[in-house]
Order: structure tokens, then sequence, then C-alpha cells
């Protein structure tokens, strides 16, 4: 099964402290072995600015480079935004929705994983444990909610996977939140502990 964090890793990471944009230096295949796509992932992503726009931008033009990645065909299902009519500097996926309600993408039993990229920490808090409480994966570039609330998150991810197999728990990831969007999470308890 293909975890979803390196999608997450090299996604956020590429659109974190930064404008909306998709890397003119990005490879059109990855280094890696190249895999064909064994799933498909949907995204729910709450915010639609400049993070959340660069998110679908790159899926969209970079959508190749992605499934050669992680072996899975990455898809934005709907975008959660505060106001549905205002106008966009991106451009909305085939199949995606824009929506306004947050339970659009909490409810969605078909969405497999939560981008939180609204900001602020009210409201980002609650989707997120909503998210993680329903069984979906959750990635975050929000450094306020990180700060304020990590050892809650932390708490919650315990007891929504007690019991389960490995490769059936829940996943947050909050990467692009720190270190500029540099891979370094990850890599210190599983390379230098």
């Amino acid at each position: 099964m293909v975890r979803f964090t390196s999608f997450a890793v090299a996604l956020l990471s590429a659109v974190s402290c930064s404008s909306a944009f998709v890397p003119k230096n990005m490879p059109s295949k990855p280094a890696l072995v190249q895999l064909s796509a064994e799933k498909t992932v949907k995204l729910g992503i709450f915010g639609g600015g400049t993070v959340g726009g660069g998110i679908v931008d790159i899926i969209s033009k970079k959508g190749q480079y992605f499934e050669d990645l992680t072996a899975a065909d990455i898809q934005v299902k709907k975008v959660c935004v505060r106001d549905a009519n205002k106008e966009r500097d991106w451009d909305t996926p085939e199949g995606c929705e824009i929506v306004t309600d947050f339970d659009e993408i909490l409810n969605d039993d078909s969405i497999d994983m939560v981008v939180e990229v609204m900001g602020g920490t009210t409201l980002a808090k609650d989707v997120v444990f909503q998210a993680l409480k329903s069984g979906k994966n959750v990635v975050t570039a929000n450094k306020a909610l990180i700060a304020r609330d990590l050892p809650e998150i932390e708490t919650l991810l315990k007891e929504v996977n007690t019991g389960k197999a490995v490769e059936d728990e829940v996943e947050f990831r909050y990467e692009a939140a720190v270190c500029g969007g540099i891979p370094v999470i990850r890599s210190m308890p599983s390379d230098f502990v």
C-alpha cells in the first residue's frame, strides 16, 4: 500500500512558504522508479487562497509526476472556501467541486485525505480533529495550529489509531509548516533516531 506521506511532503513542500506556483525546475519525471497508479487518492482541500490554489495548480499541472512518484492518481475532489462566488486565480479541475460547508468534505467517505491550508487556529483545529476522527489522513502547513495544538493532536492520533494495523493508521503530517517545507521531520525519526 502506498502511504500518503511522499505525496504530502512533496506537494506541500513545493507550495509552503511561497506564492502559488509550479516550480519550473520540477522534472517532468521523478528520478525514482516509475510506478503505475495502483489507486486513486481523493483530496479535500480547506482553503482556496494562495496555498490552496497553488496545490490545485500543481496537482493539475504535475499530476503525472506525482503519480509516478507515489503510484497513486491524486485527484482534488472538493475545495472548501469562505465564498464560492469569489473569483479565483486558479482553475477548478474537472470533477472538483467548490464548497462552503466543511461537512461537504468531512462527511464525504470518498475523500481519503484532507489538506488544511485555511489558516488560523479555531476552525482549522475543528477541521483537523473531525477529519482525523473520520479516518482521513491530514496534511497541514498551519504553523499556528501546530504550535498551539500539536500535543492534543498527537493524543487524538493515538486514540484514533488504537488497535489498527500500521497500514490502516490515520496520519497527520505537518512537514510544510516548519523549515520552509524542507522534508526534515519525517527524516529525523526514521534516519537519525
